[in-house]
């Protein structure tokens, strides 16, 4: 576990945030509800809690450094937990944090591929099982067998997950082209699942009246891309259109760009990245990569390192 009092600056990153073991979905990972609300108030007792205009402060202008330990809270994927559980009690507890949902889940009604993912490894704990299905699926469409072997995977290591979960997600996340992995989780989905996807997606992502009513409360909103892809993976005038597409979307909101931010979906840049970051003059971005933000690292503006929230809890 992270010592988060030896850390000038700890930004910190939820998902899920449910009463999960009282859901159909025990399996998911995330975070109960009641943990929640006793690290709201761990923090609140302990740290210095920033707000996104006190962050971006620190960040572009290296000024009001705090002396105090302090952390600030991101929220990822735009999910109705962020509107039914987080929200209220940060409005009660007066804290503000920031969250990044890829804008296409917020208006089109569909599920990314990551969080069908994410349902499908928790209803269905039999990680050979599911692996048998996608080589099932694969033969029965393209006729010819999946070669796991003689795929280009970046690598099977993770914090988070067993080298066979890794091998599933890692599959369906880039490793297969779009329209074969689109293809094989949908296959997947509607057999693990067995739910409608329009009526599933309404109940897991936030609204457009969520958003606008978070935003008129306080709390602040980022780029999360619109798709949720892998960006070192995609060209980077695709790269160019996840970064612009949500700013504009979130215009017609009417939520502030100005001094918008960026979360890698999936920790995932690349040099070309970088370059659009600088040309559309993004305020900062978040990373995966662990540790904390201090004097040493906080020029680096566009690769800040973020703790998930699995790395704060004992």
């Amino acid at each position: 576990m992270v010592n988060l009092k030896q850390c000038n600056i700890a930004v910190i990153a939820y998902h899920y945030i449910r009463p999960i073991k009282k859901s159909k979905y025990k399996n998911l990972k995330g975070m109960e509800i009641v943990e929640f609300r006793k690290q709201l108030d761990f923090f609140k007792k302990n740290y210095n809690i920033l707000n996104f205009e006190d962050f971006n402060e620190i960040i572009n202008n290296k000024t009001n450094f705090p002396k105090k330990p302090s952390v600030l809270l991101t929220f990822d994927d735009g999910y109705s937990d962020h509107y039914n559980y987080v929200f209220p009690e940060l409005i009660k507890k007066k804290i503000k944090g920031i969250f990044y949902p890829p804008t296409m889940v917020i208006e089109n009604k569909l599920i990314l591929d990551v969080n069908k993912l994410h349902f499908i490894l928790a209803k269905e704990k039999n990680r050979d099982l599911i692996i048998r299905e996608i080589k099932n699926i694969y033969k029965k469409r393209y006729k010819k067998e999946i070669n796991f072997n003689q795929l280009k995977f970046k690598n099977l290591k993770s914090r988070f997950d067993d080298k066979k979960t890794t091998l599933i997600k890692r599959t369906l996340q880039y490793v297969f082209p779009q329209r074969q992995r689109e293809f094989i989780l949908k296959k997947l989905f509607n057999k693990v699942m067995n739910i409608d996807e329009k009526e599933f997606s309404k109940e897991i992502y936030l609204s457009r009246n969520d958003v606008s009513e978070m935003y008129k409360n306080g709390m602040s909103f980022g780029i999360h891309g619109e798709n949720h892809f892998w960006w070192e993976h995609l060209p980077i005038h695709k790269q160019e259109k996840e970064l612009r597409n949500p700013i504009n979307y979130f215009k017609k909101l009417n939520v502030g760009v100005s001094n918008i931010s960026v979360c890698y979906p999936n920790g995932s840049y690349n040099k070309s990245t970088l370059k659009i970051l600088k040309k559309l003059n993004i305020s900062f971005a978040l990373t995966t990569q662990k540790g904390p933000i201090n004097k040493k690292n906080v020029s680096l503006k566009y690769q800040l390192p973020r703790y998930d929230v699995n790395d704060t809890l004992q």
